[in-house]
């Protein structure tokens, strides 16, 4: 027993605590998204093409009936000695069942199916393009409640810090050296700072739940403060990329199109039938009658046009190529413009401490004369309010540093 309550014990803080990371926020954004139920669709749309281009193997059934009368037909125009030459019927009857087996197709099946493919892996690389967007979105909510939850922490204590002036400022009203107003300014502050607060934790909800809808769950933990991102060793992984890959892919695919329509097309033909008159036309009886051979079909349309075709695809290749040069190129200046945001956040978080310090040095010089009668209440309170700037400055340093960094890898997809 008590080791079943020693394992519950152990496993609770990595269940039920555990906070959900910038990372899972992503993935879960990602597959929460109506846009990512097209994946599915494209994949279920090129099984089809896929299984109607398979059909082209098949043979080909036709089934016809006919039935006519004409003014004429065809006589001989003399007798023929100890011979009856019939005469034809003026109506006539024929039904036939056609079947063609395709030998081969020059390779426009397998030309087709490579150009479903091809398409497939383009809208599928689209689509990621499309959704990589969210990564933004989510970054954007993520780092804004981090930073509001930093701010709720520093609230508190300016509220601690408050409390414990409004009694030093009590104290001194006993003494004789501060007055009921000086009570009320401290009085003031300790509102403000409760509105604040409040408005603070507004802001934190309104961002929770805009977050919640974005990965289609509940944040039942809070979120887990990420690590800064090391970005000194990065490979450009976006997903554009793939786009650009797949698009003269696909390109490539219509080229070997055109060669396919350059060749010629042969199929085994049978037909067979009943009618009047069969394949006998002096014959004026229903017979049943049958034909078999190889059919061959050789288009040269493609002969004119091809060659220009080809040379319209390599030009549109060209400007997908021209697109990923321009893509890359104002990706590394974003990568360079980012880099350069980080070094001034830097820059400018190194000064924190040594602000920080000078303020609590200032505050506590300024306390000792308050107490002393020396300093009035209303000049202490500012010293306070700006220890407690110079305290929401780090603050915010921090949290932009680290959604600077953030930023920076969702630019590289590292």
């Amino acid at each position: 027993m008590f080791r079943f309550i020693l394992i519950i014990l152990i496993f609770i803080p990595f269940t039920a605590f555990s906070q959900i990371s910038l990372e899972e926020c992503y993935s879960l954004a990602k597959n929460n998204y109506p846009q990512i139920k097209q994946a599915d669709l494209i994949d279920k749309m090129t099984d089809y093409n896929i299984t109607n281009a398979n059909m082209g193997y098949l043979p080909k059934v036709l089934f016809s009936a006919r039935a006519s009368y004409q003014s004429d037909v065809t006589k001989i125009p003399f007798d023929v000695p100890y011979f009856d030459i019939p005469v034809l019927s003026k109506d006539q009857y024929k039904l036939t069942v056609d079947i063609s087996q395709t030998i081969w197709d020059g390779g426009k099946i397998e030309a087709d199916k490579a150009k479903i493919k091809a398409e497939q892996q383009n809208n599928k690389n689209n689509l990621k393009s499309q959704l990589y967007n969210i990564r933004y979105q989510v970054a954007e909510l993520y780092f804004s409640i981090l930073l509001m939850q930093e701010q709720l922490i520093q609230n508190d204590i300016l509220e601690k810090d408050l409390a414990r002036t409004y009694e030093m400022v009590k104290n001194n009203v006993r003494n004789g050296v501060a007055n009921n107003s000086d009570l009320d300014k401290v009085a003031l502050e300790q509102i403000k700072t409760k509105q604040n607060k409040a408005q603070i934790n507004a802001g934190i909800q309104i961002y929770m739940t805009a977050l919640e809808t974005l990965i289609g769950q509940k944040i039942e933990n809070g979120l887990l403060k990420p690590s800064e991102y090391d970005f000194t060793d990065y490979t450009i992984k976006r997903p554009e990329l793939e786009l650009f890959t797949s698009r003269i892919n696909l390109l490539d695919v219509n080229k070997k199109m055109i060669n396919s329509s350059y060749m010629p097309k042969f199929d085994l033909f049978f037909q067979g039938g009943y009618g009047r008159p069969g394949l006998d036309m002096l014959s004026d009886e229903f017979e049943p009658f049958y034909i078999v051979g190889v059919k061959m079909d050789w288009t040269i349309v493609g002969f004119y046009t091809g060659e220009r075709t080809k040379k319209l695809i390599d030009l549109n290749k060209a400007s997908v190529e021209l697109e990923r040069q321009t893509f890359l190129f104002n990706t590394n200046i974003d990568i360079e413009n980012q880099k350069a945001k980080i070094e001034k956040i830097k820059e400018t978080m190194s000064y924190d401490d040594e602000i920080l310090k000078l303020r609590n040095n200032i505050l506590k010089s300024s306390e000792i004369k308050m107490k002393q009668g020396t300093l009035s209440v209303n000049d202490y309170l500012q010293d306070v309010t700006a220890l407690n700037i110079a305290k929401q400055g780090k603050i915010l340093h921090e949290i932009e540093l680290l959604k600077a960094t953030y930023e920076l890898k969702n630019i590289i997809n590292q």
